[in-house]
Formats: C-alpha cells, sequence, structure tokens
C-alpha cells in the first residue's frame, strides 16, 4: 500500500478528474469549433468526390491502370503517413505554442519539421525514380501491368517531397486555426486536376497525362502551403 502510495504522488494530477461531459457549454465553444472543423470536413467530401472522378478516367485504360492507382497508392504511403504523423504533431505544436504566444517555437518547430520531411521526400523520390522497376516488381509481374506501375513511380516520385511538405504545412497552419484557407487552396488546387488531366491525357500523353496532373498539382500546393506559412510567419506570428 506505502509504495502504491508513494508510486501515484509522483504521477501528474488527472487534468480529467473534474470534466463533466455530458454539461452544456457556452454557445461560443461550439461556434469556434464548427469554424475550425466544418472546413476540414468539407475539404475531405470533395476530395472523395474528386479521387471517384479521377478513378473513372483512370478505369478507362483498362484493369492494369486502376492497379496501378491503387496500389500505387500505397507504395506512396511511405511518404504521405510520415508527413500526416509530423503534420498531427506540427498541429498540436503550434496551436499550444499560438496561444501561449511563444511565436518563435512555432518558426522553430516549422522549419526543424520541415528539413526532416524534405530530406525524407527527396530520399523518397531518389528511390522512385531511381528504382522503379524494382518497387513496382514487388507488386506486379506482367509485363503491361509493370510497364504502368514503373511510368506512375517515375511521374509521382517528383513530387513526394513537395507532398510532405504540404501536409506538414497544413498541420502547422491548421494549429493556427486557419483551416478554412488551408481548405480552399486545396480544393481548388486538387480540383484542378481533373480539367488538367483532361488535358493532358487528351493531349497524345494517354494515362500518364493523368498521372503527371497529380504531380504537377502536388508540387504547386507544396510551394503554395510553403510561401502562405512564410507570409503568415511574418504578419501574424510577430
Amino acid at each position: 500500500m506505502l509504495v502504491f502510495q508513494i508510486f501515484t504522488s509522483r504521477l501528474e494530477p488527472n487534468i480529467l478528474r473534474n470534466a463533466k461531459l455530458f454539461s452544456r457549454y457556452s454557445g461560443k465553444f461550439y461556434k469556434n469549433i464548427f469554424r475550425i472543423g466544418f472546413p476540414t470536413a468539407i475539404q475531405s467530401m470533395i476530395y472523395c468526390m474528386i479521387s471517384m472522378i479521377l478513378t473513372r478516367m483512370v478505369s478507362a485504360f483498362g484493369a492494369a491502370a486502376i492497379a496501378t492507382q491503387r496500389v500505387g497508392g500505397q507504395i506512396e504511403s511511405v511518404s504521405w503517413n510520415t508527413a500526416d504523423g509530423f503534420a498531427s504533431a506540427l498541429n498540436a505544436f503550434t496551436a499550444q505554442n499560438y496561444g501561449a504566444k511563444k511565436h518563435d517555437r512555432i518558426r522553430h518547430g516549422y522549419n526543424i519539421s520541415f528539413g526532416i520531411l524534405a530530406i525524407w521526400g527527396l530520399i523518397i523520390t531518389a528511390s522512385f525514380v531511381l528504382l522503379p522497376k524494382p518497387i513496382a516488381g514487388l507488386f506486379f509481374h506482367d509485363n503491361e501491368s509493370l510497364s504502368i506501375a514503373v511510368n506512375y513511380l517515375v511521374i509521382i516520385g517528383f513530387s513526394e517531397a513537395f507532398m510532405a511538405i504540404e501536409l506538414m504545412t497544413i498541420g502547422a497552419l491548421s494549429g493556427l486555426g486557419m483551416t478554412k484557407l488551408c481548405s480552399v487552396i486545396s480544393i481548388i488546387l486538387t480540383g484542378s486536376r481533373i480539367p488538367l488531366a483532361m488535358f493532358l491525357s487528351h493531349a497524345g500523353m494517354g494515362l500518364d497525362g493523368i498521372w503527371w496532373a497529380l504531380s504537377l498539382t502536388s508540387i504547386v500546393k507544396g510551394i503554395v502551403f510553403t510561401l502562405t506559412f512564410r507570409h503568415t510567419s511574418r504578419t501574424k506570428l510577430q
């Protein structure tokens, strides 16, 4: 019993002890939650619609193209899952330090995350661009699927670092409460994949035109979100 008391005395106080989950709260809390969360919810729904349209376009090139898109997305997860983890951490880190008015820590944390993900993204880019056939060969064996997958990895590979930085920066901006701006930029640039894919695929590039539409828009999004954070850092984090 004494050992238990000594052990528990060293623990941090339970901050949820006095939480009243079923109590009514002021309307301003619900308003702020809705203001921050609703743009992200709309963005996710529109993303699904855009993805379905692009998948429909890919399906016109046969089952091998659909398989490549599906499996290629899973291969790509080595970069975007890592970036998503950094985005979640940076979101909480940014929000906490923004509330505490420690703006230098926000900039420092962002720069460290930027450097780590830029290096990781470049490693993935090098792997996809220089070693597409060995990677694709782990999942595809027939010549048609293997050829499509190799082209996919090379084209998508150029955008991996930009995509990782994009996701991480969205996490930082969301931590500042700028989810509406993030959603507007993401929806516009992600939505532009549809007309761009239609143009490139009908301009003689075929299926590769769709892959280039995905890659080019990811590159642009990475640049735009980085510039947005830099501008925010100069104006809002003073």
